[in-house]
């Protein structure tokens, strides 16, 4: 099965998807749908059958349904046969089947359903259990736990989250961040930043996260903005450190 990816003149990341008779959809060996797409991405599906084709002949395209949902001639133009599947589509499984219809009037076999699922819209929230402590405290019970929590809950089987932490001290950015702390790397929706520096600072935290496939998905996956469709956090999070103060000496008042 033929699968391209062109950029159109403005940019826009179009999918040509190649729909072959046979094989297409999910198959009993994969549990995962033939292509994954997120954010505003429009997609194009095209019959590789195309290039068979005589001037006139038309593809009929349906959803799972049977429901025509374009029809489509052919003008020797390779693509005048694409059926475009909008960047509004809606949340969930689309699956679509396609026909071949000669100038003769003769209608040939649909192909098997080929699946289109596109992943909700992600939202990232940052929350602490400390916005302040002592520098001296670092490293005990009482660090600061930054907290970035994503919503859907659960991402789509076949994905996971992966996040990207950032930090500034005092309003200048800090690196490397593994002096502040680290990242617990979990790829669920709750992903914990252990901050244990002793410098005293104002320190803010941002993040971001986007979908990734599971090692095992060998889907198309087509992502808006080629990163995942990655969102950060709705508001930063900020903790201060500050040091304790001197030990005191004690003197006699004349």
């Amino acid at each position: 099965m033929k699968r391209t990816i062109t950029r159109t003149a403005l940019a826009t990341i179009v999918l040509l998807l190649s729909l072959a008779f046979y094989g297409l959809g999910q198959t009993p060996s994969s549990p995962y749908y033939d292509v994954y797409i997120c954010g505003d991405r429009s997609v194009k599906l095209r019959t590789p059958e195309e290039n068979t084709l005589s001037n006139g002949d038309k593809v009929h395209w349906f959803d799972e349904n049977d429901n025509a949902i374009g029809m489509k001639v052919y003008n020797g133009t390779p693509g005048s046969t694409d059926l475009e599947i909008p960047a509004t589509l809606a949340v969930g499984l689309h699956q679509y089947r396609t026909r071949l219809e000669n100038t003769g009037g003769c209608l040939g076999d649909p192909s098997n359903l080929y699946t289109i699922y596109k992943l909700p819209t992600k939202q990232l929230t940052l929350t602490s259990n400390r916005i302040a402590y002592c520098a001296e405290e670092s490293n005990t019970i009482k660090d600061a736990i930054i907290t970035a929590t994503t919503t859907p809950i659960s991402p789509t089987a076949g994905f996971e989250y992966a996040y990207t932490w950032s930090v500034t001290k005092d309003g200048t950015p800090y690196l490397p961040l593994s002096e502040i702390g680290s990242s617990d790397n979990s790829k669920t929706n709750v992903n914990n930043f252990t901050m244990s520096i002793k410098d005293k600072g104002t320190y803010v935290f941002s993040a971001s996260v986007k979908y990734v496939k599971t090692a095992d998905n060998g889907s198309i996956f087509v992502a808006a903005d080629n990163d995942g469709c990655s969102v950060s956090q709705t508001a930063t999070q900020t903790v201060i450190v500050t040091p304790k103060p001197t030990k005191p000496t004690i003197e006699l008042v004349p």
